[in-house]
Parts: structure tokens; sequence; C-alpha cells
């Protein structure tokens, strides 16, 4: 039996109206029944992109069909809705094509005899039907009634069947069963209401069931039969070598086997996973899953799928995004005096000092009329500067002020130069990164690449480096290479965790990537597009993508220690070094440099000490 009362008779409740009065209420359930069709349109609207398609038969205007499709075209009109009618359901299949609209289609019925109108040939899974039969259920026309929602089952149909109350209409629509022996739906479904429209108001607690997912939440443990194709880090085995297609008793884990175990058990059925080869790459092949999805040998393909299967199949939405990356390797500058020297790049600054305290002292000695030798002010300025002599003896009180100006700067350089000795003996700078792909270009890190697979995109800046790659016969030995020659390679943003934590060197990273992408890959699941769990299963995978349960999922599926250690890796790879925090020790080792550069600087002195000497013993003799 229905689950709204009907009464045997199918008339309504007697009412002892005029011809007039009849007419003018009949005129306005027409306009409260538009107005509920004006709120499901409104309600919808806020998810897609919609339009309004009445379906006119060309009879009389005064019958009661065209009363409702003018009241209803006028109120679509009144609200700026954008309204299609037709007289031919068949041909409605060609509006279609408008990819970017949802169609609405509004089909009025005065009586279940006129069920026939709407042919099964007629729907079209991209549309909505809302199908109204103004008369209340009888024996006949709820077996009508039910066999028209079975026959539609797997399109977006609600009826609406007036009510024994005038002015009020209920919503009907009907969800398939799974027979537990046949694992099939159930010919015969059962009739649930979804709301009402009372005097042109939709009843507010049912407004999200108005087109619900008519699709079994209980598959009574039947089998669901998955393909799983080996793809890191979405499906894995520990035994590839001896592997065929079909086989069932594979150790399968990651991400698409732990979110296929979510479906079987939200669908209440038995997972069955079966070994499929991977043929993404060529479509030719990949005709062979279409075909096991066709012919119902699978009910799904997964294993790191991408929509790349026309729409002969349908898709779960996407569930995980991967990212196609550079990577090059980096290591920290050696530390040499050379680089120390290029550190103090703030010396000039007390050159700049120094030729004024020169050039200040000898217009002071000059403007004092002092005898002076340039000679000896450079000399004696140079020797203070760095710690190696006094300052010349100041005469008046302009040559002692500037003496001690010229002392605070000596005193500020040594403060300089001691700062920029102990920052080079403890602290590491990061090593330098790039932050482009024309960066990593322009650095002369050699790629690594394999030949017959590196040309994937069509960009041309790409193509150039490219072409400037090494050979390499796997990404595993791509990535041996560039470790091994300091250059750089292409891997799936999947792989950079596992590579970053196996070649770091005292917990920093050898392995950076570029943060610019070459390619985005979104992740499909394949589903056989007859099957009634589609709608489910695409609203499930919605929600676990958009609660973040498949990135856990995907971190887990890498490993969750591997990826924190990476992230240790890269953060100190990426921030100072310091070899200590408090109560440095400097060696002497650490200051060899210093005491060479002394040493060297003594044994100069007395080469020129010599040379005075011998240059004036002829003096003395003479």
């Amino acid at each position: 039996m229905s689950p709204l009362n009907h009464n045997p008779s199918g008339q309504r409740e007697p009412a002892f109206l005029s011809p007039v009065e009849k007419k003018d209420q009949s005129n306005n359930v027409f306009t409260s029944l538009a107005t509920c069709i004006n709120d499901i349109y409104n309600l919808h609207e806020n998810f897609y992109r919609l339009t309004l398609l009445i379906y006119d038969s060309e009879t009389d205007v005064n019958i009661p069909d065209n009363i409702f499709k003018n009241d209803m075209i006028k109120i679509a009109i009144e609200n700026k809705i954008p309204v299609i009618k037709t007289n031919n359901l068949y041909e409605i299949y060609q509006i279609k094509y408008i990819n970017e609209s949802t169609v609405i289609i509004v089909v009025y019925l005065k009586d279940c005899n006129e069920m026939t109108i709407a042919e099964l040939r007629s729907f079209d899974i991209k549309f909505k039907y809302v199908i109204i039969v103004d008369t209340f259920l009888r024996d006949k026309c709820y077996d009508a009634v039910t066999a028209k929602l079975s026959e539609v089952y797997n399109y977006e149909v609600t009826l609406i069947i007036a009510d024994r109350i005038p002015g009020k209409y209920n919503f009907l629509t009907a969800i398939p069963e799974i027979d537990e022996v046949t694992c099939k739906t159930t010919e015969i479904v059962e009739i649930k209401h979804i709301n009402s429209c009372t005097n042109g108001t939709l009843d507010e607690t049912r407004l999200t069931r108005i087109f619900p997912v008519k699709a079994p939440s209980n598959f009574k443990l039947c089998n669901f039969n998955v393909g799983m194709s080996i793809f890191y880090p979405y499906s894995m085995t520990n035994n590839t070598d001896s592997l065929k297609d079909f086989d069932d008793d594979v150790n399968f884990y990651g991400v698409d086997i732990d979110i296929m175990n979510i479906m079987a058990k939200k669908f209440n059925s038995t997972l069955k996973l079966f070994y499929i080869t991977k043929y993404d790459y060529d479509p030719k092949l990949r005709e062979i899953v279409v075909q096991y999805l066709i012919n119902e040998t699978l009910d799904a393909y997964a294993g790191g799928t991408y929509r790349l299967y026309r729409d002969e199949v349908s898709y779960s939405g996407t569930y995980s995004r991967q990212t196609i990356i550079w990577v090059y390797t980096v290591e920290r500058n050696r530390r040499t005096w050379q680089s120390l020297i290029f550190k103090m790049n703030g010396l000039y600054i007390f050159l700049i000092i120094y030729q004024c305290y020169v050039i200040l002292w000898n217009l002071i000695s000059k403007f004092d009329h002092q005898t002076l030798s340039i000679l000896d002010s450079f000399v004696y300025g140079w020797g203070a500067l760095f710690g190696g002599a006094g300052l010349q003896d100041a005469r008046s009180l302009k040559q002692k002020f500037l003496n001690i100006v010229y002392l605070i700067a000596c005193l500020h350089l040594s403060a300089y130069v001691n700062t920029q000795i102990y920052y080079y003996l403890t602290i590491d700078r990061p090593p330098n990164f790039y932050t482009s792909v024309d960066e990593l270009t322009s650095s002369g890190k050699i790629p690594y690449l394999i030949p017959n697979k590196k040309y994937f995109i069509d960009d041309k800046k790409y193509i150039a480096f490219a072409n400037t790659s090494r050979q390499c016969d796997t990404f595993l030995n791509c990535a041996e290479l560039m470790l091994i020659n300091n250059g750089s390679t292409i891997i799936i943003d999947a792989q950079l965790a596992p590579l970053q934590s196996s070649s770091a060197v005292n917990d920093e990273a050898r392995v950076l990537q570029v943060p610019e992408y070459i390619l985005v890959v979104y992740h499909e699941m394949i589903l056989r597009k007859n099957s009634p769990l589609v709608k489910k299963f695409q609203d499930y995978t919605q929600r676990l993508f958009e609660s973040g349960i498949c990135q856990m999922l995907y971190v887990r599926s890498i490993g969750i220690t591997v990826v924190d250690r990476a992230k240790i890796a890269n953060q100190n790879i990426l921030s100072n070094s310091y070899s200590c925090t408090v109560g440095c020790e400097i060696t002497l080792s650490q200051l060899a440099g210093v005491f060479y550069l002394w040493m060297a600087g003594c044994f100069f002195s007395c080469i020129v000490f010599i040379l005075e000497i011998l240059m004036k013993i002829p003096l003395l003799k003479h």
C-alpha cells in the first residue's frame, strides 16, 4: 500500500460550490502548486544554474493543464526564471548539450491514464523531473505510479500527487532495495512520501529531500568487486612480479584500499579486490578496463586513477590531488676564509672613515701651519684602524677631537670584525634555494630524466630545460644520480618525503622542491555507470575529501614518521645552523687563519725592516 491514505473512488472531498466558485478554487490551487514549483527552483538554484522546461500538449487553453502551465510561466517570468516550453518530450534530450545548465522539467498530467506520456526514452540522467498527476491515489492509479517510479528509479524524478484536501499536494519518490539472493535491485519499489505542498508552501522540515539520492544504502553483504592497480601511495603490495589480472589473493594497502574499506562498510557490502594491470598510459588498453565495468565484471576500478575513461563510466569525484615537481640537491656552503672576507661587506664604511681622517688631519695641520708627512698620516691612520699602531700626537684641540672620533670608529671596526668572525665560526647560513623553475634552469644544475617519459607537457621553457638533461633508467635511478652529481630531477610530491627522509644528513635535507608545479593531477575512482551505488559513492567521496580524511589517509600511506622526519629535515636546512648556543668555544684550529695572517704580517714587517737597514748602511759608511 501507499505510504499515504488513498481513496478508492479517486474523488476529492465533496464541496457544495457554485461553478464560478469551483473555477476560482481550481485556479487558486494551480497558483499555489506553481508557487511550490517555483520554491523548488529557488531551493536548487543555489547549487546549479537551472532552467525550467514545461511540457505543453497544445490543447485548449481553458483546460486544467494549460491553466497550470500559464500560471507556472507567469510566476517564472515574475521571478526572472529561464523557461522553455515544449510539446515534444522526446526532443528534450537535445538541450543536454547545454552543459553549463541543469534543467528542471515539469510535466502536468490530469490523471494516471496519461502516465504513458512520460516514456523511459524521454528521460536523461542530467535533468531533474517533476511529474504532476492532478489526482489522488486510488488502486489503479497507485499501481500506475508504482510501475512508473520503478521504471525511472535511476533518474531524478519526483512525482506530485493531489491530496484529498483541496490545495494540498504530496511529493512521492521510490527508493530501490537490493535483493540479497540475486544482488540486483528489486523490480518492485516502495513509494516514499518526501514532502508536501500546502497552499503554495513546502514542508520546511523536508526541504533537502525534493530530489533525494535514490540509491540503496544496504547491499546486504553482496560483493563489491573492485579492480585495483598498483600506484604509489594509493595502492601497493609487496610482490608485483608474479601478479596477473584478476588475482584476488593479493595483500593490497594504500589510500584507495582504505577508502574502499570505508565504502564497503558504509554500504554493508563485501569488498573483493582484484589485481588489474595499469593501463592509464595507453588509450587502446584503457578500453579493457571499460569493458570490465560495462559487462559488470567490476563495480569499480581504483589505484590512483584519473578521469581518462570518457563518459562510458562514472567517476567518484576528486578525492586526492598530486603535483609533479622539480627537485634539486642542496648543501650548506663550506666554511672558508674567502667566504668570511665576502661576508664582511661593511668594511668599506671604515675605509671611507680612514680616508676622511687622513684628509682632515692634513687640512688641520696645514691650517695650523704645522709641518707634517702625508705618508705618516696614512701609516699611523692605517695602523690605528687595525690596532697595530697608536694615533699621531695631537698638537691642537681640533686634532684631539678628530683623534677621539677616529678612535671610536676603530673600536667599532674591532667589534664588527670580532662579531663577523664569531658569526662565521658558530653559525652556518642556509644554502641557496630556488623559488621558480626559471631560477633552477639558470642555476647550472643538470637535470636527470628518463628519455621516453620526460616530454609530457607542451611548454617551451620546460622542453628547453629537458633537452639539457642526462639519461637515467628509472625514477629511483634518477634520484640517485641527482644526489651523486648535485643535480635535479622530476618526481611526484608523494615521493618527496621518503626521498628527503632517506637522504638527510645530520637531520638536514639534501633535497628541496621548487614551489612551482609542473602539473597538477586530480585523482578519481572509476565506477560502473549503471551501478545503484554511484550517487551515494560520489556523495561519500565528497564528504571524505572535504573533511580531510582522504589527505590523512594519503599521509598515513606514505608514513607518518617519514613525513614528519622530512618536515624536520626541510626546516633544518632552511634555517641557520648553530654549532653552539651558550658558552661557545672558539678553538685555535678555528682561528688558524688569523694566526696565519698575523704571521704573514710579521714576516712582511721583518723583510721591510731588513730592507730598510740594508738601504741605510751606505749612508752610515759615508
